[in-house]
């Protein structure tokens, strides 16, 4: 039987149970491509020694290697230890090391280790303990026919420098392969049947990547993954194709080869061009600051943010005049406009982004429904508003707007 590269197990009720979402699999997917390995399968499992047992020896039959996530813990529902232990048939040992470890990580933040966190210093026999510096649970590798297993604790913070560190170049040298070329090709303000539309002539023509179209509430990216085999020139060439039709086809809706963020790509064309930026927000509430000061040195461009949700507060904050909203209304095109060069003035940027709008589930009406959204742009001498729709609950209109302020900024700097 010819084993996988590697593949994932999660371990926890939680997860089953819809508690938590999954916060591991596309972390340890992107990581493992760097290596040249592929994902070929994930698995979850609920807190049951006997369950997990089962899982892995099934598993670890079909895969070189796996890495398993979670229930390492100092509670009675943390039995993946247990679990492995049963599957590779070996005792528990007690780690005296690895006890005074967790004995000195919790005296340093000010607690005492219990007898419950002593659980946590317990190993299958034969497993190497991968530490953990930024948590009281190790984990540990071991080999069993063939197959090296890799258990991390499950807290993001504490899995994510754990794999990168000691378990990404043990994989590494393991299958010794170049990392697969994964391209990205980011979009906004188009639909994913537009765009495939567009593009799924050039994309059926691929011989060296699988394509894969991600929507989000930001945009929609086209990735291409590299095939096996792969010749290096086809990466290339294939590449650069669907970019320059990308660009010819889009326009600015085409915003980044690669993975910045909208917010980061604008952040980096202000910064190249020493221009700055202050946002005054309404239904957003800040969401466009957040993922604006998302990037360190964000700063050098932006400069302010005035969330501005009463009537009085775009009066006194932005100077928006009273009988424009009084006339047209908060949400409007003019109450907008006003507000994206009050901010600017405010503040001396050289543009001013402003959204204002009915985020929902109340305050509409027939002449201004849920979903209504007004966003604005202004710079020394003009600005650009835009009037859109946008479907979905409050919190997906507001994050829609976010994004949508963010895109109208870019296509602006795109067009000067």
């Amino acid at each position: 039987m010819q084993r996988h590269d590697a593949e994932v197990l999660l371990v926890g009720n939680e997860l089953l149970r819809g508690e938590r979402r999954d916060a591991h699999l596309a972390f340890v997917a992107q990581a493992m491509q760097r290596t040249g390995v592929r994902i070929a399968e994930c698995h979850c499992v609920g807190d049951d020694i006997h369950a997990i047992a089962e899982k892995l020896r099934e598993r670890m039959a079909r895969t070189r290697v796996l890495v398993v996530t979670g229930g390492l813990g100092p509670t009675d529902d943390d039995v993946t230890r247990e679990g492995v232990a049963e599957a590779v048939q070996q005792p528990l040992e007690f780690r005296d090391e690895q006890w005074s470890h967790i004995a000195t990580f919790m005296a340093s933040r000010g607690r005492t280790a219990s007898e419950a966190n002593r659980r946590q210093a317990h190993f299958p026999r034969g497993s190497e303990v991968l530490a953990n510096p930024l948590g009281t649970a190790p984990g540990f590798a071991l080999a069993y026919e063939g197959a090296h297993v890799f258990v991390l604790p499950g807290p993001p913070p504490e899995l994510q420098p754990m794999l990168e560190t000691l378990v990404v170049p043990r994989v590494s040298q393991l299958f010794a392969r170049p990392p697969l070329r994964v391209e990205t090709f980011r979009t906004i303000g188009i639909a994913e049947s537009q765009l495939f539309e567009i593009l799924g002539e050039t994309t059926f023509a691929l011989r060296a990547y699988s394509v894969s179209w991600l929507p989000s509430i930001a945009g929609v990216d086209v990735v291409l993954t590299q095939k096996a085999d792969a010749d290096a020139g086809a990466l290339q060439a294939e590449a650069d194709h669907v970019h320059t039709r990308m660009q010819e086809a889009l326009g600015s809706k085409y915003y980044e080869r690669g993975v910045r963020p909208l917010a980061l790509v604008a952040s980096d064309t202000l910064r190249h061009r020493t221009q700055s930026v202050a946002v005054a927000e309404s239904l957003t509430g800040g969401s466009i600051a957040r993922l604006f000061t998302e990037h360190a040195g964000s700063s050098e461009v932006f400069l302010a943010s005035a969330v501005t949700y009463s009537n009085e507060s775009k009066i006194s904050l932005l100077g928006v005049r009273a009988e424009t909203i009084e006339q047209f209304g908060a949400v409007s095109e003019e109450t907008c406009t006003e507000m994206a060069h009050g901010i600017r003035r405010r503040v001396n940027a050289t543009y001013g982004v402003a959204t204002t709008g009915i985020a929902g589930p109340g305050g509409g009406s027939p002449q201004k429904p849920v979903g209504l959204v007004f966003l604005g742009v202004a710079w020394e001498g003009g600005s650009q508003i835009k009037r859109v729709m946008y479907a979905g609950d409050r919190a997906v209109i507001r994050d829609r707007a976010a994004h949508g302020a963010l895109w109208l900024l870019h296509d602006r700097l795109a067009r000067t």
